[in-house]
């Protein structure tokens, strides 16, 4: 800026420029550097993530050395750096773990794979309370979501006619796949078995009603006879 009186604006560039640009780790390579610069920034809006990020890249992050306490349910369960809210409260009232704002997240934190252990064990247990009929049923729609289909008999001969011709350029058919995230997977899986049980309950109901056994022409003659009597 110019030392003038009243001016705001400088037109001359920047007197001293870098020539490369500033590197956090390259005389500092402890392990709490390196720690930080793997921090994983999720739960927080694209403003919230661009901040935590310059912090980051230029040395001025400082991480927790205990639980924060959480402003909404004000128990020390804030676990990460600059957030505000816990995990748990940002994600039942839907807003950024940072600022508070109810916007839109860029990222949702991993889980654990203990986290992750305990969901497949509770989708197990609910998947063995089903039919043997919706369970096949739900086996298929995971399959199909995850892009696996059942092939013919006639298709797979063909493939491995194919298979000698195609191995000197792999095929690239698998790497364009879309896999799902975790997330997707446990919430489609949940929405799933939830349709079964219902289907399920469904079918309960109307088998109550085939085991009563009821014909109806008879009772309606016993009716009849009654009220000519």
């Amino acid at each position: 800026m110019s030392c003038k009186k009243g001016s705001t604006k400088r037109t001359r560039p920047q007197k001293y420029q870098n020539a490369t640009s500033y590197r956090n780790n390259l005389h500092d390579t402890s392990k709490k550097t390196r720690k930080i610069n793997s921090t994983e920034i999720a739960e927080v809006c694209k403003r919230c993530q661009e901040i935590i990020e310059w912090k980051i890249r230029y040395k001025k992050y400082k991480p927790l050395t205990q639980a924060k306490t959480c402003t909404k349910c004000h128990q020390k369960t804030v676990k990460d750096a600059y957030h505000t809210v816990c995990i748990p409260c940002a994600s039942k009232i839907e807003v950024c773990c940072k600022c508070g704002k109810k916007e839109e997240i860029v990222q949702h934190k991993a889980p654990t794979e203990a986290e992750r252990l305990k969901a497949m064990a509770e989708l197990e247990r609910e998947i063995e309370e089903l039919s043997e009929r919706k369970r096949r049923a739900y086996h298929r729609y995971m399959d199909k979501l995850n892009g696996k289909t059942k092939k013919k008999k006639k298709q797979v001969q063909e493939e491995d006619e194919k298979k000698d011709e195609d191995s000197e350029t792999p095929s690239s058919r698998d790497d364009n796949k879309e896999k799902i995230s975790m997330e997707e997977y446990f919430k489609n899986a949940r929405e799933k078995i939830e349709m079964l049980k219902a289907a399920m309950e469904d079918n309960d109901f109307l088998s109550d009603f085939d085991d009563l056994d009821i014909d109806d022409d008879d009772d309606f003659e016993d009716i009849d006879s009654e009220d000519d009597e």
